[in-house]
């Protein structure tokens, strides 16, 4: 089997809320990987504009399928439908967040700062706002589509930093953008720890306009070779050798890095949608909370000059709570 991974991120920008990376992972017959672009192939099952979903399963940019009118439906139930062909239901953010949790390798050295009082994914219920029997639907559209081309649906996994996590990342590193990838490592260490015998290939988003990655992979993985296919400015490639020289059955793991990869990879497009669909449940919760403090209180998406304003808004409610900026506020 062959294996794809795409992996994304939605929340770098913000100055509240969490950062959140994602990745899914499907696997297809024999050693040769279909080509990620599977929109064509699968064109009966999924589509790429919201326009033109009707019965099929939107996938793509998150930033297409959620505009920031607050209306989480497309996310989930892409992103919903995708876990339940993976054979995974969560009836709860926390049970989400559980199914799709990876390890910490990366990020190890910054432990998990201590919940704040709005984080209590076990509280909140999903789906959130979709029928259950749309979710359905988009799982068998997703579990046929790709049996057309005799793959499934493998895993979905999560790596959400709150502001506290985020910001002792950064402090560790004095860098967001290596904060970015320390989290992005732990998904890459998911990935590689699948089966060792079949080929993995990964299509991730560049970050930041970044060409070169060689040195921050040699970091985050010591004892892998990492040999350089190719750099440019719009596509790097990889290749990562697991556990040092290639014993027989071992395979390597293949690194795309492109500009908008979302829009040529599928699975990359999946986990765009995974990461901002984790992120806006993680901001209804934190509205929600302040909204029960603050009467009459608009709620935010975290960005810009109404951060400022949800700030200046909730400030006694915050200082009642003693809640620091740390806890709320990225420092970058």
């Amino acid at each position: 089997m062959a294996i794809l991974v795409g992996i994304d991120e939605a929340g770098y920008g913000p100055h509240l809320g969490p950062l959140v990376v994602a990745a899914a992972a499907m696997e297809f017959p024999g050693e040769t990987l279909p080509d990620p672009d599977l929109w064509a192939a699968l064109g009966q099952h999924v589509c790429k504009r919201p326009s033109g979903a009707g019965s099929r399963v939107l996938v793509c940019d998150s930033k297409v399928a959620y505009p920031g009118d607050g209306n989480v439906g497309p996310l989930e139930r892409t992103v919903l439908g995708y876990l339940a062909a993976t054979g995974a239901r969560p009836l709860r953010l926390s049970d989400l967040l559980s199914a799709a949790a990876v390890q910490p390798t990366a990020t190890a050295a910054a432990d998990d700062p201590v919940p704040q009082p709005w984080e209590h994914p076990q509280a909140l219920s999903l789906p959130a706002s979709t029928p259950t029997e749309e979710i359905d639907a988009a799982a068998a559209r997703l579990t046929e589509g790709l049996a057309l081309l005799g793959g499934r649906a493998l895993r979905l996994w999560v790596n959400v930093a709150s502001a506290a996590r985020l910001n002792r990342l950064m402090d560790a590193s004095r860098n967001k953008a290596r904060a970015l990838f320390a989290l992005t490592a732990d998904l890459l260490a998911a990935a590689m720890d699948l089966r060792p015998s079949d080929p993995i290939h990964v299509t991730m988003d560049s970050h930041g306009g970044r060409r070169y990655y060689a040195g921050l992979l040699a970091g985050a993985f010591p004892m892998t070779p990492v040999e350089t296919l190719s750099e440019s400015a719009a596509v790097s490639r990889y290749r990562l050798v697991r556990d040092g020289p290639v014993p027989p059955g071992k395979a390597p793991v293949y690194l795309t890095i492109c500009n908008r990869c979302e829009t040529w990879s599928l699975a990359t497009a999946l986990a765009s949608m995974a990461a901002k669909y984790v992120r806006e449940l993680h901001m209804l919760q934190l509205n929600a909370y302040f909204g029960s403090l603050v009467p009459g209180l608009r709620p935010t998406a975290g960005y810009g000059r109404d951060a400022w304003r949800f700030l200046d808004e909730v400030a006694d409610a915050r200082a009642l709570g003693r809640i620091e900026d740390a806890q709320i506020l990225r420092s970058r």
